[in-house]
Order: structure tokens, then C-alpha cells, then sequence
């Protein structure tokens, strides 16, 4: 039991764990209030090759470094894909990030972002805009950019291009209990402030409705 799961148990929090939940299961709980926080699911993007051994997303790269490469391309300039980059050569790999904008994507922050921009300069990690991918070999990525095509010679490819929410998986809960809340990323992929503050408002509306 870590230490997360030991703090719910002492404030009377029940956890059940291998529980599928389906809307019939939730029926049968005979809940007050279910607050649906189902979070959303990694966009692939439809590039050729991306079903090659050598692609990952950037989810499974975090959890498992040792399987990307010594030379990495990540697609997606937002800051999931550029603050993987950052993760990448601090371990001492060579990362070029890809984005098709002309800016990399703050999503929102312009401070997270200058000190993103700091570190891949200070560890090497590039980032080349008006760039798009267009194929994935077992050799790295043929890419074109505004002066044409060209090549990244890469061991890892990783693509970073955002979130779907689950939604409407979701919003299946919705008639499950007379108090429905539906948060965080299944409604709109954000950040973790929003996902937190929509958790706490939630958990102040149920039964006030």
C-alpha cells in the first residue's frame, strides 16, 4: 500500500481496485453522487509508419527510457513534447523536437515556457517549427519544411500531439446517480491546476444540486 492509497484509507476512503466500471456496475453501487474523472486518451497521429517498432508515445517513453533510443525526433512542440525532451537529455540523449507551428505551444503559460526554452537550450535539445512530418522509417522521420523536404536520422521516434478526451465514455454515467459531475481531462485535456480545481469544485457541489 503506498502512501497515497494509506492517507484515503485513515480519512474512510473505500478503494476498490481490477474494477471495470461500466454504467451497469455504477447502477448497482446505488451512489448519491459520481463524479466522472475518466481522463482522455493519446492522440495518434496518421503519419505513415507510425506503427513501427521504433514509434512511441510519449506517455510510454516517460515510464520506459531505457527502450528510446541514443538519437530521438518527438512530434508535437507543446510542452508535453518539449519538456520530454528536456527529460531525454538530461539522461544524455539527443532530442529534436518537431512541431508544425510556427511557435512551440505553451499551452497557456509563458513562464513554463521560457523556462522550457532555457533548458533545451542549455542541454542541446532543438526544436525546429514550420516543420511536418510526413513518414516514419526504421532510419527516423522525412519531414518538409518551407525550404522542402528533409530527413531526421533518429533511433526513437515519439509523438506527442495531444489528448482526446473521453467524454463520452463519461458521460454514459450521466443518469447512474441523482448527481452527476463530469471533470478534469474527459472534458476538456488541460493542465493539472484545472483538473485539481475542477476536482475540488466538484467535490464541494455534490448534493448541493
Amino acid at each position: 500500500m503506498d502512501r497515497q492509497e494509506l492517507l484515503l484509507n485513515r480519512a474512510g476512503v473505500e478503494i476498490r481496485k481490477n474494477v471495470t466500471v461500466t454504467p451497469e456496475y455504477a447502477k448497482t453501487i446505488g451512489a448519491d453522487a459520481i463524479i466522472a474523472a475518466l481522463g482522455a486518451t493519446t492522440i495518434v497521429p496518421p503519419i505513415p509508419g507510425i506503427d513501427g517498432k521504433n514509434v512511441m508515445s510519449s506517455e510510454y517513453a516517460y515510464v520506459h527510457p531505457d527502450e528510446v533510443g541514443e538519437n530521438v525526433v518527438i512530434l508535437g512542440g507543446g510542452l508535453v513534447g518539449t519538456e520530454l525532451s528536456i527529460y531525454l537529455s538530461m539522461l544524455g540523449k539527443k532530442a529534436t523536437v518537431i512541431e508544425m507551428l510556427p511557435q512551440m505551444n505553451d499551452g497557456g503559460n509563458a513562464g513554463q515556457q521560457n523556462a522550457v526554452q532555457v533548458e533545451m537550450q542549455r542541454l542541446g535539445a532543438k526544436l525546429d517549427c514550420n516543420t511536418k512530418a510526413l513518414e516514419i522509417t526504421d532510419k527516423g522521420l522525412r519531414a518538409e519544411n518551407p525550404d522542402g523536404e528533409i530527413f531526421y536520422e533518429a533511433d526513437t521516434v515519439i509523438y506527442a500531439v495531444g489528448l482526446k478526451p473521453r467524454f463520452e465514455e463519461a458521460n454514459a454515467f450521466y443518469d447512474c446517480a441523482p448527481d452527476f459531475h463530469q471533470i478534469g481531462d474527459c472534458v476538456a485535456a488541460k493542465n493539472i491546476q484545472c483538473a485539481t480545481m475542477a476536482g475540488f469544485t466538484a467535490a464541494r457541489m455534490v448534493g448541493k444540486i
